[in-house]
């Protein structure tokens, strides 16, 4: 396979350019300028902050949703701007799934790999706050950015350093840790791993997921407040020094599109798209992380798919992008075609609507979830439901050591991936444990994130801060302004 493929497997579409040649095509944004004008005018008149809410990826559409609709009912001005990053009818039917269509201010068509998208971030959402700063010089608008994306990490400083307003983090302190026991994962015996895991001393491990530890991190220099799912998030951001006053612990943003999609059910039940769901107990598989991508791991994760599927285990592999480039570049794919053919193995791209993946995940025939995903995680603790987690770190680790509803998989080979999924599945007493555990992410969690901002907008607080601010020495007159 040529080395592009490769590339593109890890980190995107390679950024193509002509010989000597350094900046590539890029596609222009664009404005919906009626709405962006009626809102800063209101907000102007209201004498109210924006808020910019920044969607990146396909979860950002429901992680949004309740923020949203509690600032709708508080009468928040907003916008949201969308990457558009995806621009297929699959990664981003959340905008008509959760009816954003009449409030994208602005479509930043970001293209190419992790460098070009970051790079047209930059220039572009400096375009777009520098454009607003000069039309209603008065209005402060604030970015909010979610978890771990690039967006939340190059959004923050592209607003910092061209207006002198940092952002707003939600999801806030992620940070990756992973059990002691799995330097010796391979030494202890499952029963032991997982004891260990539960009960046993984790450290931090900053290294995966990549590059998502590194846009959180970043993501929290460049923002002013941090809104934190768990107190375990507080107490990292407190460790690196980022003021207590700052940080409110709100629960996760997941919650109000969770329940919004328990109590109504999709016009078209997942069980009629894919009939063969309905017979037996089935596990949802889905992989996408870079470091899943790397030899080792991708080939022990479809070896053990290989083997649990003929030894009669029922698997429905989700195919996301990410997995698809991998299988083609490792010559997996005719593997995986193989075992179309069996009834116990139901391979479907992503499904794209997310009351889909709650309705299945709910049902009796959903048993466990093998995943690398940060959200689902977090579900599946709210739902009930047995999580398996295929990395060796987690940004999550609260729902192991605390909840006890999640368990490390490490793919660290074919093996042990089986043994470890056998073990989970098989014993029942384990997994009723697992799905009775603690919910850890609250409730109303949008209305508790709106109800802050609006006491820090009526506060007259602001955004950026001096140190003479944050020792409140004094306080300059002039709002914003910019001596350098």
């Amino acid at each position: 396979m040529a080395m592009k493929d490769a590339y593109e497997s890890m980190f995107g579409a390679e950024t193509v350019t002509e010989s000597g040649q350094f900046m590539p095509d890029i596609l222009p944004l664009t404005l919906n300028k009626p709405l962006i004008k009626g809102v800063m005018d209101h907000a102007k008149k209201e004498h109210k902050w924006v808020l910019a809410f920044v969607i990146g990826t396909k979860p950002c559409f429901y992680k949004f949703y309740g923020s949203i609709v509690a600032a709708d009912k508080a009468k928040i001005p907003y916008i949201v701007i969308n990457s558009n990053q995806h621009y297929d009818d699959i990664l981003t039917h959340g905008i008509r799934e959760f009816d954003f269509q009449g409030k994208i201010a602005s479509n930043l068509s970001i293209r190419g790999d992790l460098a070009q998208k970051s790079a047209e971030l930059m220039i572009k959402m400096s375009w777009i706050a520098r454009y607003l700063k000069k039309t209603w010089p008065s209005v402060t608008v604030i970015p909010v950015v979610l978890g771990d994306t690039i967006m939340t990490s190059i959004v923050p400083a592209a607003w910092m350093f061209s207006r002198n307003e940092k952002a707003i983090q939600n999801e806030a302190g992620l940070r990756s840790m992973t059990p002691e026991v799995m330097k010796r994962y391979d030494k202890v015996s499952v029963e032991e791993f997982i004891e260990q895991q539960f009960n046993g001393k984790w450290m931090l491990m900053r290294n995966e997921p990549f590059p998502e530890q590194w846009d959180t991190y970043t993501s929290a220099a460049g923002s002013q407040y941090h809104f934190a799912p768990v107190e375990l998030n507080k107490e990292h951001l407190l460790r690196e020094g980022y003021p207590d006053e700052n940080i409110w612990v709100i629960g996760g943003v997941v919650v109000d599109a969770l329940e919004l999609k328990r109590k109504t059910k999709p016009e078209t039940s997942i069980f009629d798209m894919y009939p063969n769901l309905e017979n037996g107990d089935w596990i949802r598989v889905d992989i996408h992380r870079r470091e899943n991508l790397t030899p080792r791991r991708f080939r022990s994760i479809i070896g053990a798919i290989k083997d649990l599927v003929r030894n009669g285990r029922n698997i429905n592999f989700i195919e996301m992008s990410a997995t698809r480039m991998a299988l083609d570049f490792y010559g997996l794919r005719k593997e995986v075609e193989k075992l179309k053919s069996e009834k116990n193995f139901l391979y479907t791209t992503v499904w794209p609507e997310y009351g889909h993946v709650m309705e299945f995940f709910e049902s009796d025939k959903c048993i466990a979830a093998l995943t690398d995903s940060g959200g689902v995680q977090e579900e599946l603790n709210l739902i009930g439901k047995a999580c398996m987690t295929c990395r060796l770190t987690t940004d999550r680790p609260e729902t192991v050591f605390d909840a006890k509803s999640n368990i490390l998989v490490p793919p660290a080979s074919k093996d042990m991936l089986v043994k470890m999924i056998n073990h989970i599945s098989d014993n029942e007493s384990l997994r009723k444990r697992m799905e009775s555990s603690k919910k850890l992410y609250g409730s109303n969690v949008g209305k508790k994130f709106i109800s802050i901002v609006a006491g820090l907008m009526e506060s007259n607080d602001k955004p950026f801060k001096w140190a003479h601010d944050t020792l409140k020495l004094w306080r300059d007159d002039e709002k914003g302004i910019d001596y350098l």
